[in-house]
Parts: C-alpha cells; structure tokens; sequence
C-alpha cells in the first residue's frame, strides 16, 4: 500500500519521448431534473430534497438600492420592509444575523417587521471600508443565474465573485443582492430558440450580431447540426442606437409591432418594410428592429380664418403643433388672428430609407460558417508531451500517518482506496497509450480542500495542461472550472456530482453519470427496445413513491410511443393470475420498476415458478443496473426469465481486449479489477480493485480523442471508438454553451442458456 500511494505522488511519464501528442476532456452536471422536466419521474425522495433546498435558498429578494447612513461609528443601510417579508429572509439577504437586524432596530421586539417602515440593516465591516464602498456596486440576481454566470457576465473571476459574496458560496436566488466591481464589464446573452428555415446568419440579422461572435457564445454548438427548437446563446453586443436613416431598437418582453407603432408614430407598413425578413408572430426579446427615421419635406396650406376660429382650433382642424404653426408664420402675432386673415399651415411628407438590411455597418454578418478539427497522425514523430493533471483528495500523508501507527496488515481508508485506484487506472492507460507512440506527462496533486485546488492551479499557471482529471467535489470543483474557462483547458470530473456551473462551462465534461438524467434515458432505451412486443408493467406492491413515480414514467412513455402495454398488481401469492396476460403471438416484456431488493426477489421467484404452467409463452424480464448489486438474488431465476439489465457499467468477461487489460491490471498492481457494479457482491469489503477500471476508461477515452482530433475534439468526442473496460460512453450537452455529460449504457442479458451477454446501447 505504501509503494501505491507513492506512486500518487510522483509523475508518471511516458517511456517513448518522440511520440504522439494527447489532450483531453471536461465535463460536470447540474439540476438537471427540472431542466430535463423530469418532475413526474424523480424518485420523491429526490424532489423533495430539491424542493426544500430551493425553498430554504429562495427567501425573496432584497429591494432595489438603498441609502447608507452613519450613526455613532456604524454604518447601516436603510431598508423599507415589503409585505411578507421576515428576519429570516433580510438576514439571508444581507448576510448578516437575525439578532444584528434587531440590535439595530429595538422596537422590533415589541412591533416586529411592518410593511412601509424604514428599518436599519448592519454593514459588515469589511463593507463599510470607504475605498470597497467605491469600488463596487450592487447587482441584483435574474432569475436562472448562478454564482458562475454571473461572474462571468461581468468580467470576473468566480473566486473574485465569492469572496466580494461569501454568502453565495451556497448559491444564489433570484433577488438577491451582490456586489459586482464597478471595474467590471458585463455581458448579457439573449436565449434564442432556432426555429424551422432559421440559420445563424439570419439570426444574427435579427440580432445585430457577427455569427462568429454566437459561435464564440455557444462553443458546445455543432453548427452543421442544428435544429428546431435548439436553444442558443446570443451575446448582446453594443450595436448604434441610431445613424442617419434608422433608429434600432432591441425588442423588449411584451413589445409588439403595434407598440413600435404607437412608440415612434409610424404606419405598420413603414416599420415591415425596412424588415422584410422579420416574423412579427414570432418577435422575441432582444431581437433588433430597425426604426425608420422620416425624412420630413414641408408643404404649406394657406388658411383663411373664419369667425370664432382660434390658434387652438385650427391646430387641431389640421392635426399640427401650435409651435409648428407659429414657425411657420414668423412675424405674426398668432394669438391676435382677425377674420379673413391669412396663415400658412405646415404639412409634413414623409420620406423613407430603403430596406435596414442593405446597411453593411449594421449587418456586419459572415455569410458562411465553417468548423476546422485538426488532425493528428497517431504515431507521429516529434510529436509534442501531453500534460495531463489528477487532481483527488489522496489524503496521502495523514494516510501515510495512520498506516505507520498501525499494524502490518492494517487496511486503507475506503476513501483513499478509492482514490488510489482511480489513479492506477490512469497510469496503465498512460502506459498502454505510450506503446502507441504517445507522450505523456502526468502531474498529480492530493487535493484535499478547495484551498489545495487553488494552490495547486496557482502554482501552475505556466504548465499549460492539455487535460485535468479532477476534483472529485463539488467544493474543490469552484475553482478549478473557473481556471478551465479561463485557460480553456478541459476538465473532466470523474466524482463529483451535480452542480449548475456545467450549464455555463463549456470547458467540464461528466464522466461519472447523474441518476436523474440517467433514468430518463434508461426508460427511453427500455421503451425503444419493446416496440412490436407486450409490455406487462408490474405494480410489485408497497407505497414507495419513487417506484410510482417510475412506472407512471414508463406507462406514459409507452402509450405516446404506441406500445403495446398492459398494467397489472402483482402479488407473489396470486401470481396465476399473471398467466391470462402473457401473449402467445408476442414475446412478454415484464417491467418491474423497482429497486428493492426484496421486492425484486419475492416477485422474480414468484414469475419464475407461475410461468412454467404456460410454456408457449415467451417472456423476459427487464430492470435496473442496482439489481446487480443484490446479493441475495437466486442469479439461476435470471437466467430463466432471459432478464436484461441496463447499466453505465458492465465487465464483458467473453472479450478477449477486455480480459487482456484485466491481467495487465492484475500484473502490474496485484490485485482483482471488477466493474463499478460487480455481479452480485459487494466490492467496497472485498478487497477488489473497484474504480481501477473506471480511470483507465476515463484516460483511454480523452487522451486518445484529443490525439486524434487535436485540441478541438469536444465536439468530437463521441465519435472517438476505443475499446474501454467497463463503460460505453456518450455525451450529450445540457446547453448549447455549457459543459456535457454521460448517459452512455450498457446491456447485460442473462440468457436461458445460462451465457451473459454485454452489448452497447447504440449512440
């Protein structure tokens, strides 16, 4: 164990210096249930643990800008309390204590907080420092943003950001207050959703904006594939308010082409005219419409004034200005006008501009749009080192500590262990990737806090990795994703789990699978699979929400894609009554949506015996890649009901190149490599290597794409075929401007035959 966790320490280099050059990859996730509206789907467990997240984070928002007085050497800021607002939610806002608030404001005691009345709110220290209060000014939080996007926006730092708001360190609400450096320069995007014929040229028209700088906005957008109902990302540029002939105006939330109408005075036809590609049905906020401007020629009336007729009155017989009659008739004393006198009365001929679209300064769009990937010869010669960066929590030298003190035989940490043989994973793919003809240098960092992800990025600022494997939480993650945006490295987090700063970080890959995105593409691919067969869906009994929840799921998906499916109550003491259902014509695929292992056993027993009284029926069995780890499973009933399980993870013990990266793993570290859900045992107390092969799958995959597509392979990266141990990966971006991440899966059959087969879900 002391030579394994050595070894963490140490570079591991390539052997072959005159070889291939590699790069990689980056990934994470976030709140991806109600991105992917998978409300009906959760687990309740699951959404209730969101919703009282966000019900404890949402505490409202703090009105717009207050002033700041000083008493007696204390700066407070003064704040009209709302309707409905408490001292749970101020201090939240503010980021100061419920008992600061009412040492503040005594009479709260007595009165408590009173819609209208002005109270005082307590300044920290740190912001009642003169020069802060000059430096920085107050942001108020949109709905949608994060602590990342909101940096970003405005030209900081994230680490910048948390440290002006330590408070949002736990996330941001929309209303929140912030502070943002006054030196910053923000940028807003705009949401755009493609729709049919659209292209991003002429959505750059609408917009007033270079289709290179939407691609710079949207860097995961593959824009030879985009369709309908894409959502992109289009960055508000500075454009004129007006030149000789247009007024441009960004339509704002609500606008319509009769507003613009009532808005500048003009005709419907005047506006559409100068827009002809414009789909007013359709106007979105922040789309650019050209206004315009009149080219005004005067022609005059001459009026002779009839008896009783004032300035006033014939202004408003003509529709004209009193002052644009005055002009009109200099000299004139125009509130003494006699019967029969004569005046000229103005009348204004518009004359408009052609079309908006033929101003070049305005349009200012690249017509074509084209993607380059560089491309590497695998066994190059020369070819440059790849750098690559583990970054995970080793907690080597307290580990080190504690194996010293103990006996020989002493067992590492599970959470070391773990650790440990990730990084083993990595080093042999590093070494089977150098037999390749590559170069590769990998730099490990034990990683225990956010401050060591700091450090350690800081000290490296002049290292220029091709790829960093790591953090494995979502705390040392913060910094690290904030280094990737800035140095365009890729990172791909191989642990940790869900966090929204994927959504605005084009540069982080997740590797390690989110279960709500997940389930959503297991159902998918189960209903796929059944198409032309009788689904039987199993209510096994028990209340359990999530198990509702997940049939419902599936019976819906089923009924919108036309499958055949019947719905039945199954109790394993009546489970002849199962036998009325099973069809002769169609193979039966029997759903159990469930993951108790109890539930799983009784009732898999129960079919197996009630189904030999009908043995012209063909049945299968399908479920979930937890059943895996059940280890009081009777595996024989598996095999008797042809059951398939679907997982992320699964060892094909038939593939020679698979058996062949098993004895490599077993030659060089000594001990037995086994995928992250075993077959039916507990791998964490059996002392079997289980995360070994997921850091040689991990390696193996970005290291070999960046090889062959060179240092834009991301977009490429499913299109990367290498054999892996245990995984099948896939990717998918959650924005067109954000990170991606996996839903890859694999199927493991249990056939009649008592064989196993593993297959690839196809991509």
């Amino acid at each position: 164990m002391e030579n394994l966790i050595n070894s963490v320490v140490c570079d591991h280099c390539a052997k072959n210096a005159n070889e291939k050059a590699v790069s990689s990859i980056a990934f994470a996730v976030t709140n991806l249930s109600i991105m992917l509206n998978l409300q009906d789907y959760l687990p309740y467990c699951m959404i209730r643990r969101i919703f009282w997240s966000w019900a404890l984070l949402s505490v409202a928002a703090v009105a717009s800008a207050q002033q700041i007085v000083t008493e007696n050497g204390k700066a407070y800021r003064l704040h009209t309390v709302e309707s409905g607002e408490g001292l749970y939610r101020l201090s939240v806002n503010y980021n100061v204590s419920q008992e600061d608030i009412i040492a503040a404001n005594p009479q709260l005691k007595t009165t408590g907080l009173v819609a209208g009345v002005e109270i005082r709110i307590p300044l920290r220290q740190t912001v009642v420092n003169a020069a802060e209060v000059a430096n920085y000014t107050t942001y108020k939080v949109q709905k949608g943003e994060t602590a990342y996007s909101i940096a970003t926006q405005h030209g900081m730092k994230l680490a910048e950001f948390l440290q002006l708001n330590p408070q949002a360190q736990a996330g941001v609400v929309e209303g929140q207050m912030v502070k943002i450096l006054t030196s910053s320069k923000p940028q807003s995007y705009l949401i755009h959703t493609m729709m049919a014929g659209e292209t991003l040229y002429r959505v750059g028209v609408n917009y007033g904006v270079k289709v290179d700088e939407i691609i710079a906005a949207n860097p995961s957008l593959d824009v030879n594939a985009i369709s309908v109902g894409s959502q992109i990302r289009i960055p508000m540029s500075s454009i004129p308010t007006d030149d000789e002939h247009y007024y441009y105006h960004r339509i704002a939330a609500g606008e319509t082409l009769y507003a613009l109408c009532l808005k500048y005075n003009l005709l419907q036809e005047k506006i559409m005219e100068v827009n002809p590609d414009v789909d007013w049905q359709s106007l979105q906020v922040g789309q650019v419409i050209a206004v315009p401007k009149a080219t005004t020629k005067v022609e005059y009336i001459v009026h002779k004034v009839e008896r009783g007729e004032t300035l006033y009155s014939i202004s408003k017989r003509y529709e004209v200005e009193i002052a644009d009659i005055e002009k009109a008739n200099e000299g004139v004393d125009m509130y003494s006008i006699q019967r029969g006198q004569k005046i000229n009365i103005p009348r204004f001929v518009n004359v408009t501009a052609s079309p908006a679209t033929s101003n070049p300064d305005y349009v200012g769009i690249d017509d074509i749009v084209k993607t380059q990937f560089e491309n590497y010869d695998y066994k190059k010669a020369g070819s440059p080192t790849i750098n690559v960066a583990v970054m995970l929590p080793f907690n080597a030298a307290k580990e080190m500590a504690r194996l010293r003190a103990a006996n020989s035989s002493a067992n590492a940490d599970i959470k070391s262990k773990r650790y440990v043989e990730f990084y083993e994973g990595i080093a042999l793919a590093a070494d089977t990737l150098s037999r390749d003809g590559v170069n590769i240098a990998l730099r490990v960092f034990d990683v225990n806090n956010r401050l060591d992800a700091l450090n350690a990025l800081g000290t490296n600022e002049q290292t220029n990795f091709d790829l960093i494997i790591g953090p494995a939480h979502v705390d040392e993650m913060k910094d690290v994703a904030e280094y990737a945006y800035r140095t365009h490295t890729p990172v791909v987090l191989p642990f940790a789990q869900i966090d929204s700063t994927i959504l605005e970080n084009p540069y982080l890959v997740q590797a390690s699978v989110v279960d709500t995105l997940l389930m959503k593409c297991i159902a998918e691919q189960m209903v796929a699979d059944c198409r032309g067969k009788h689904v039987i869906m199993l209510n096994a009994g028990g209340n359990n929400r999530a198990d509702v929840m997940r049939a419902r799921y599936m019976t819906d998906l089923c009924e919108r894609e036309g499958v055949d499916i019947t719905t039945f109550t199954f109790k394993p003491a009546e489970a002849a009554e199962l036998l009325p259902l099973l069809s002769t014509e169609k193979e039966n695929v029997i759903f159990l949506p469930t993951k108790s292992e109890a539930r799983v056993n009784s009732t898999v027993v129960a079919i197996a015996s009630t189904i030999d009284q009908q043995p012209e029926a063909r049945v299968s069995l399908v479920g979930f890649g937890e059943w895996l780890m059940f280890q009081t499973i009777e595996v024989e009933v598996f095999h008797k009901l042809n059951t398939r399980i679907y997982s992320t993870f699964a060892l094909d013990y038939n593939d020679d190149r698979v058996l062949q990266i098993m004895r490599q793993y077993r030659n060089k570290y000594k001990s037995e490599p086994v995928a992250f859900m075993p077959y039916f045992q507990n791998a964490g107390s059996s002392g079997f290597s289980e995360y070994g092969l997921w850091g040689y799958d991990i390696a193996m995959k970005f290291i070999g794409a960046r090889v062959k597509y060179g240092s834009t392979f991301l977009p490429r990266i499913n299109d990367y075929d290498v054999k892996l141990a245990q995984s099948n990966f896939k990717f998918v971006n959650l924005t067109n401007w954000g990170g991606a991440a996996n839903v890859g899966l694999r199927t493991i059959t249990f056939g009649s035959d008592l064989t196993i087969t593993v297959n690839d879900v196809a991509k």
